[in-house]
């Protein structure tokens, strides 16, 4: 996800209306989140985590998308997508896991009394 993307979450889904109301909420100065827009700027770790809780997004894939952006080697680039692609992968996994137990539940209506 972009930083535009999740900037505009973020304020959609905590109904805040602009740049400028988002930093005042996450106590920040309004050229910070400026600067985010701009690619001037990341948001820290702290920050990524309070951007992510306004958006309702898991909190350490925001984190691992903007480490992989901002990371300065190849192998903390290639750390970081792998950490992304195995959550990824994780997530599927469990998905598949739920809906398997639910399937495999008994409707309570059809169930043996």
């Amino acid at each position: 996800m972009e930083i535009e993307e999740l900037l505009d979450r973020a304020k959609k889904k905590a109904d805040i209306t602009s740049d400028y109301a988002l930093a005042k909420a996450m106590g920040k100065h309004t050229g910070t989140v400026a600067n985010w827009r701009k690619g001037k700027q990341h948001p820290s770790v702290d920050e990524a985590v309070q951007l992510a809780t306004l958006a309702g997004l898991d909190e350490m894939r925001v984190i691992a998308e903007i480490e992989l952006r901002t990371a300065n080697t190849e192998k903390k680039k290639e750390f970081w997508k792998n950490y992304i692609e195995s959550r990824g992968l994780a997530s599927c996994v469990t998905m598949a896991g739920i809906a398997l137990v639910i399937l495999a539940t008994p409707n309570p209506a059809s169930a043996d009394v």
